[in-house]
């Protein structure tokens, strides 16, 4: 009993304005890449998860459901879910195509803080961010990590107006979203996330920060954060070389009426 209530004070914890099936998923994705449940071993069943958790069977299902998408396990009929090697693909990451997956994958990462600063916006940082030249705006630089990873996954940028930057000041480490940070502090909510992805090459310092090699192909992912009002309140710019990205998706076909 000592057990799943601890279980399910840490699901109550991590939940927040996620659902609940997407912080079960964080939870079991962290529990695996840290070694929690071995490579090669039985996942707990649906039955043990939803005991131990206190959810739905349906919670539970949703929640394989991302960690086999992640690559994370696989089902085998007459044996149940397998754990697979973690080190395979903590590495590499799927795309982010929603706010739970966002939410979901900045629990599973960790922020180094590189550096903090305000910025006078010149025009070509104007266009990227969707903002006036001469604009001023603090800046916060990160590199996102995968727990155990060599490498860095990514190098993010994070644009807020001044009287936000509160917001940005975190630990060396940390994994909670600026964002969050802002909502917060300042009460302000984010009704909108709109995500620009595009081609770029990795040059002289960001290649050096991130590891790789310079010339290297990259993605490079904007996201604009708004509030109902439709005001912009954050920019988020990463950088993530190719070797170290993969777009992933899964499709349902209906099937057709014989």
């Amino acid at each position: 009993m000592e057990i799943q209530s601890t279980a399910q004070e840490r699901l109550e914890r991590v939940a927040g304005q996620q659902p609940l099936y997407a912080a079960l998923a964080g939870i079991l994705s962290r529990d695996i890449r840290g070694g929690k449940h071995q490579p090669a071993s039985v996942f707990p069943s649906e039955k043990e998860l939803t005991e131990r958790y206190g959810v739905s069977r349906q919670t539970v299902r949703q929640a394989l459901r991302v960690l086999r998408d992640q690559g994370l396990i696989s089902s085998h009929p007459g044996i149940g879910t397998i754990v697979r090697d973690a080190a395979q693909v903590r590495d590499r990451f799927n795309a982010v195509n929603s706010t739970e997956e966002l939410l979901q994958f900045v629990g599973d990462t960790e922020m180094h803080a590189v550096s903090r600063k305000e910025v006078v916006v010149n025009a070509e940082l104007a266009a990227q961010l969707d903002c006036e030249p001469g604009t001023l705006l603090s800046e916060v630089a990160f590199l996102r990590m995968t727990p155990g990873a060599e490498l860095p996954m990514s190098y993010v940028q994070i644009y807020v107006h001044p009287r936000y930057a509160a917001a940005q000041e975190t630990p060396l480490v940390s994994s909670s979203p600026i964002y969050q940070n802002i909502e917060r502090l300042f009460g302000v909510r984010v009704h909108e996330i709109r995500q620009d992805v595009t081609a770029t090459v990795l040059e002289g310092k960001l290649a050096k920060v991130l590891e790789a090699k310079a010339g290297e192909a990259a993605l490079q992912i904007t996201r604009f954060f708004y509030d109902e009002n439709k005001t912009l309140i954050q920019v988020s710019v990463s950088y993530y070389p190719s070797s170290r990205y993969t777009q992933s998706a899964r499709f349902r076909v209906a099937t057709s009426a014989a």
